[in-house]
């Protein structure tokens, strides 16, 4: 037998002391601790989606903002509120502090003139001024895996996709599958474009990657840029996703003075959303309808000028500004064919020189016309070599979300 050691028998020695000792209970009332809850909740940004007929007033009492505070805006703000066009989906960023007072207010005004300038009205030492400081903005990458339920579109409302995202996706896959056929467990996994202004999305651009899995297959599409800075569609092939229209809709132009999306003012800094495709040719130079459509206006439109638009059988509209001249004969309701001469370049409205405006909205959404509406060229091989190193970089990251039975949303 080994010895105990004399921490073992300290031990036995310790316990045999308490098994001979009595316990007794004893109960105490305490008072209640005071606890003091801090009720001051900071400030916040709030992102606010316009609906049909707001104006800011309205969407700021619907953030919560006090009364006093909104009218306090309304009339001390730099910028006639009065003035202001918001377009139904787009997002209004808002900062209400603690005493649900209004602190910031940042979104796009739709100037009706192709172009959205961006609002940024901050409170300085109790008084409203425009933003003063060097614009910084950034465009970051939105990866969105989406679950149906029991809507496509209401999954990707749910999940925080833009409207004008969703407008984009169901026209860039109409030609394949429609986004209204998708059932529950189909999912949609997407990767777009954010601009972001003060750390708040201001607005959006391409879609990048979208992939649509259904019980039945998958459906692949993405946004590929060539020399030109004019991007398309193609599938996991490299060929075109969306035939999109036959023909440009003008007969010839020297360059295009203008993309669509998000632009910085080099000198003046301000944050611009061009919402077509100008096109430098010109006075004179033949506007031609790019498919068969049905002119839905005829005439001056604002900061547009002279223009005409068209309405066409797969539910797209399109717009042509600043013309010098429309064709004898065309009234609304006429019908066009593709090819068809419609009016001639101009410089009317705002414009700095003459050149053709061109823009395609779908349910009233702006989308990019050269990704929807315009001919997608063909790969050659040096091209289909860079899109092939696209398309691995975006799958690998895809890959993360893919298969998930689950919604998930990721911004960075």
């Amino acid at each position: 037998m080994f010895p105990l050691t004399s921490f073992v028998w300290a031990n036995i020695q310790n316990q045999s002391h308490l098994a001979n000792q009595t316990t007794k209970r004893v109960t105490q009332i305490l008072p209640k601790p005071e606890i003091t809850i801090n009720q001051s909740r900071g400030a916040y940004w709030y992102d606010e989606e316009v609906q049909s007929g707001d104006n800011l007033s309205l969407v700021l009492g619907r953030l919560g903002v006090s009364e006093h505070s909104i009218q306090t805006f309304l009339q001390e703000s730099p910028v006639d509120t009065k003035m202001l066009q918001l377009k139904a989906g787009q997002i209004i960023s808002v900062r209400v502090d603690a005493n649900q007072d209004v602190t910031d207010v940042q979104f796009f005004n739709d100037d009706d003139n192709g172009e959205r300038n961006l609002i940024a009205i901050k409170k300085i030492n109790g008084k409203w001024t425009l933003n003063a400081d060097e614009v910084m903005t950034e465009t970051l990458p939105s990866l969105r895996s989406v679950v149906i339920t029991t809507s496509a579109s209401g999954a990707l409302a749910r999940a925080g996709v833009p409207v004008e995202i969703r407008t984009a996706l169901k026209e860039m896959f109409a030609d394949k599958i429609s986004l209204d056929q998708l059932q529950e467990g189909d999912s949609i996994i997407l990767l777009y474009e954010s601009l972001y202004f003060r750390g708040q999305e201001i607005a959006t651009g391409n879609i990048l990657v979208a992939e649509i899995h259904t019980h039945d297959g998958a459906y692949y599409g993405y946004y590929f840029e060539q020399d030109n800075d004019m991007g398309n569609f193609y599938d996991e092939n490299g060929l075109a996703l969306k035939k999109g229209f036959d023909g440009q809709p003008i007969s010839h132009y020297t360059r295009i003075s203008s993309p669509y999306g998000i632009r910085v003012h080099p000198i003046l800094r301000t944050v611009r959303m061009h919402t077509g495709i100008d096109y430098a040719a010109p006075k004179g130079t033949e506007i031609i309808a790019p498919a068969d459509g049905v002119v839905s206006f005829l005439g001056p439109k604002g900061g547009y000028g002279h223009t005409i638009m068209l309405a066409h059988s797969n539910g797209s509209e399109t717009l042509y500004g600043h013309m010098s001249a429309y064709v004898s004969g065309l009234t609304v309701g006429s019908r066009v064919q593709a090819g068809d001469v419609i009016g001639f370049v101009g410089s009317t409205g705002r414009s700095t020189g003459p050149h053709l405006h061109y823009e395609v909205r779908i349910d009233g959404q702006h989308v990019n016309p050269a990704s929807i509406a315009l001919p997608t060229p063909k790969l050659n091989a040096h091209d289909l070599l860079a899109f092939k190193k696209y398309q691995q970089t975006n799958n690998a990251l895809l890959s993360v979300v893919r298969g998930l039975p689950v919604s998930v949303a990721q911004k960075d």
